[in-house]
């Protein structure tokens, strides 16, 4: 990617103070140095201790509402880069404990059930990570109509019998009559709906 820092940094520098601007300066040339090197981490927290080793500003200075300019210096860096202000995934070997803990079951099929299950675990672990990372989550907070399905019906039972009990078909024909519903002090609405 080609994008022009020292532009960059003197549109930062527009309308700073001396001093932010010594501060920009100090920045830049940490992060000149840095990219130089090769390096892929560009997070906050790895450039402001950096910054910090060297003289510059750190990581609660760059982390501050008000600096902004500093956060965007440090993210024309990483595009420059071709990378992103988010710390990079580590990648651990498969060689740690749990698979030295495996070459100590003596049993073929139990060791290949734990191994399933190590990799397994490993798995979450990196889609979980994955998701971690995942800047841009959507909530769509619209109201949705209810529109009339062509295939909506309405079923009429001619007779309960068969499904419900005696006792159960008493019960509610007596919570459906008027004499119920006043005695509760309930109305019905027009909807068919029962409210205090």
């Amino acid at each position: 990617m080609n994008i022009d820092i020292e532009s960059v940094l003197d549109n930062l520098k527009f309308n700073k103070s001396d001093k932010t601007k010594l501060s920009l300066d100090k920045l830049n040339d940490t992060l000149k140095a840095y990219y130089r090197a090769g390096n892929k981490d560009y997070s906050i927290t790895t450039i402001g201790k950096i910054s910090k080793k060297d003289g510059g500003v750190g990581y609660d200075s760059i982390r501050k509402t008000s600096n902004n300019h500093f956060r965007e210096l440090i993210q024309a860096y990483a595009a420059l880069a071709e990378t992103t202000t988010k710390k990079p995934p580590k990648f651990q070997a498969k060689t740690g404990h749990d698979y030295e803990l495996l070459t100590r079951i003596n049993d073929v099929a139990l060791r290949a059930v734990f191994g399933q299950i190590i990799r397994e675990r490993d798995r979450y672990k990196r889609e979980s990570d994955m998701l971690k990372n995942q800047t841009e989550i959507i909530i769509d907070k619209r109201t949705h109509k209810y529109t009339k399905q062509a295939d909506d019906e309405v079923q009429v039972l001619h007779s309960l019998k068969g499904i419900c009990s005696h006792g159960e078909i008493e019960a509610l024909k007596c919570a459906c009559s008027e004499q119920f519903l006043t005695k509760n002090e309930w109305k019905a609405t027009d909807l068919g709906q029962i409210k205090d």
